[in-house]
């Protein structure tokens, strides 16, 4: 769309390419621009004073437009999965545009400044926002083609946009498109329709610093592309780019401006510089007139380019190919917010031979939870869950946090059979990922229908569902929610889940569907375990770069060897930033068993709330050394210990029988 009305101190503007004729130098249609390339320090003020200084260098050359790079303020953050990155926003108008407003007004220049906006919708955009001579701020342009590519994980971070804006201002009509927009001829060609005489792309591209892509050198083609742009649709363009190392990326600058016939008008080095191009746009419709771009074309045959792949905004719907890695979603941390908990209640004495103590254990469980979250809680009839109600308002708090959920399932664990949920904040959208189940590698026959059951939440939630066709527990996996997933070979690499597929396979199917880039492997689990050894009996993420691991001083105890080498593992292991994991010991309790039968105790399996944790305890002397340890790494909840003992003759506890949903708006 053309610019149109916006809220006050912006404004719009309507122009004729008369005026624009007008507004330029007399004698033909010339006007001097600036392109500022820049590195970015990890100081926004120091970012935005530099770059203010040399906006004033460019003006001072001659500048009438001057472009600043993309999201100028900060380092790129979107090179990581997630990243706490909100307190970088900035409203419009707010401190950078009212900066650059005063310059503006002052030099009589148009500016064009990139920003990360946190806008009154409460959406996060990649914005640019330009300033006219009058220091009024134009109608911001909200970044349309948003990548999610490793190394540019950006549909975690920026709202889409959903339009194109071209701007008459004092020296010309103009596009902004922002950096990934210069990939899509589409984007190029319409802006040029709607009037544009020139395409500024501020950027931050830059290549992997280990390693050359399989498909070459990036710098040459992300200028050519642009250059065609410029041919196809006889405008001049402007692109520029920031510079500098920033974690593994090398921003190689390589500014430059283009005529409406893909010359190179002038090129910056991967070094900061201020270029200045004097441009005769008169040359944009002697090209159009010679060559025939516009005049030729056949909009009738156009009908598949504009056919939307799938609904945009809210309304996210999953496509083939689509994986909640390559569409911005992730797994959070279970520390970060939970919209609701789900709960399956426990009915099978096969499962558990003191079905009469588990269910007193279920009442703490779910009492415990009160003022922490919202229960989902699964039960098999309408009589199990009046009762579950009238036990919850006569031994515990009520039951006003808890939704009973009727429909038939075999087993408690949901955790396991259930789907995993993934969040992308930026478009406030939840998800879930629906595994196949063979309950534990074909173990249980009589438990794989609970397979179905996550097609049965989706008919109550009706969220968007990726399918990635695999055997995968949700116990066997484990996430820090900022790009690292820890399992265990024993339980994954088990011929009795996918035969087929290779350690390579699984790490980039674990990456794609849980939305993370590095895969942490453990060897074996815990003695007992008939998961075959799921990561949630014996190691825990308790932050970013903190877990919690099981181990065993008993030289003489059968978990002794592979809890030791556990740990030496992970002592030697990284985040996916190549920092060290901190390696936290958490004691075992003592054999818990039935006879000569082991059941998997462990601390570990633990369950974190919104505000609590519950532990699993055992009647043992070192239940308090576990509470006490795990209480300094959670200091803002309530860390309560529930006894377990007859919960794990049903070989799981509380992390084992729950499945947090965690809400779109995640925070830390």
């Amino acid at each position: 769309m053309v610019q149109g009305k916006s809220i006050m101190p912006l404004r719009s503007h309507t122009c004729t390419r008369q005026k624009m004729v007008q507004q330029i130098s007399a004698g033909g249609q010339f006007v001097t621009i600036g392109l500022v390339q820049m590195e970015m320090g990890s100081d926004p003020e120091d970012n935005l004073h530099r770059a203010h200084m040399k906006t004033e260098a460019a003006i001072d050359r001659g500048a009438k437009i001057i472009c600043l790079p993309e999201l100028f303020r900060t380092r790129y953050f979107p090179q990581y999965i997630r990243r706490e990155a909100t307190s970088l926003a900035e409203t419009v108008p707010g401190q950078s545009t009212d900066l650059f407003s005063t310059i503006a007004k002052r030099s009589q220049v148009v500016i064009i400044v990139p920003v990360y906006e946190r806008a009154a919708d409460g959406r996060y955009y990649n914005t640019a926002v330009v300033v006219d001579t009058d220091g009024t701020l134009l109608t911001p342009y909200h970044k349309v083609h948003v990548p999610q590519d490793p190394g540019f994980y950006e549909k975690g971070y920026f709202y889409p946009g959903n339009e194109y804006q071209v701007y008459h201002t004092s020296y010309g009509c103009f596009a902004v498109l922002i950096c990934f927009d210069q990939w899509f001829p589409e984007a190029a060609r319409s802006v040029a329709l709607m009037g544009a005489s020139i395409i500024f792309y501020p950027t931050a591209i830059g290549q992997p610093c280990a390693m050359v892509p399989r498909e070459g050198e990036w710098q040459e083609s992300w200028e050519l592309v642009q250059r065609s742009h410029a041919i196809a649709n006889s405008v001049h363009i402007a692109a520029v780019n920031r510079v500098g190392t920033e974690g593994n990326i090398r921003f190689f600058g390589g500014s430059f401006v283009g005529d409406a016939f893909g010359g190179v008008i002038t090129r910056a080095g991967d070094l900061e510089e201020i270029i200045i191009a004097d441009l005769d746009l008169s040359m944009n419709r002697a090209v159009q007139e010679s060559w025939g771009f516009f005049r030729n074309r056949r909009p009738d045959t156009y009908g598949r380019l504009v056919r939307a792949p799938h609904e945009t905004g809210h309304h996210f719907v999953v496509r083939n190919g689509d994986t909640p890695r390559n569409m911005g979603f992730y797994m959070p941390a279970e520390w970060e917010r939970h919209e609701a908990t789900w709960l399956s209640w426990p009915h099978s004495t096969v499962t558990f031979p003191d079905l009469a103590a588990v269910e007193d254990t279920y009442i703490k469980f779910i009492s415990a939870l009160y003022g922490s979250e919202q229960i989902e809680l699964l039960v098999r009839d309408t009589v199990t869950g009046e009762m579950v109600r009238e036990r919850l308002r006569t031994e515990g708090p009520g039951d006003s946090h808890v939704r009973y959920r009727v429909t038939e399932y075999a087993d408690v664990w949901i955790r396991d059979y259930g789907p995993t949920f993934v969040v992308n904040p930026a478009i406030s959208q939840a998800a879930m990922v629906q595994w196949e189940f063979n309950a534990w590698g074909g173990k249980y026959e009589n438990l794989i229908r609970d397979g179905t059951i996550p097609v049965v939440m989706n008919d109550w939630l009706r969220l968007p569902v990726f399918r990635p066709g695999i055997i995968l527990e949700g116990g066997s996996v484990d996430v820090n929610g900022r790009g690292t997933v820890m399992t265990s070979r024993s339980c994954l690499l088990n011929p009795n889940r996918n035969p087929e597929l290779t350690e390579s396979d699984l790490e980039s199917l674990l990456n794609e569907y849980l939305g993370t880039d590095h895969v942490l492997w453990l060897d074996k689990g815990i003695e007992g375990d008939d998961t075959d050894g799921h990561i949630d009996d014996f190691v825990r993420f308790t932050g970013p770069s903190t877990v919690v691991c099981a181990y065993e001083n008993n030289r003489n105890d059968e978990n002794y060897r592979i809890l030791r080498e556990n740990y030496d593992t992970l002592k030697k292991s990284t985040d996916q930033d190549g920092n060290l994991l901190t390696v936290v010991k958490l004691p075992m309790p003592g054999r818990v068993s039935g006879g000569d039968l082991r059941y998997p105790a462990s601390y570990t399996n633990f369950f974190i709330g919104n505000s609590v944790v519950i532990v699993p305890v055992f009647n043992d002397p070192h239940d308090k050394d576990a509470l006490d340890r795990l209480k300094s790494h959670f200091p803002g909840r309530e860390v309560i210990g529930i006894n377990a003992m007859a919960m794990v003759e049903g070989y799981g506890t509380f992390h084992c029988a729950s499945q947090q949903q965690p809400g779109p708006w995640t925070a830390r």
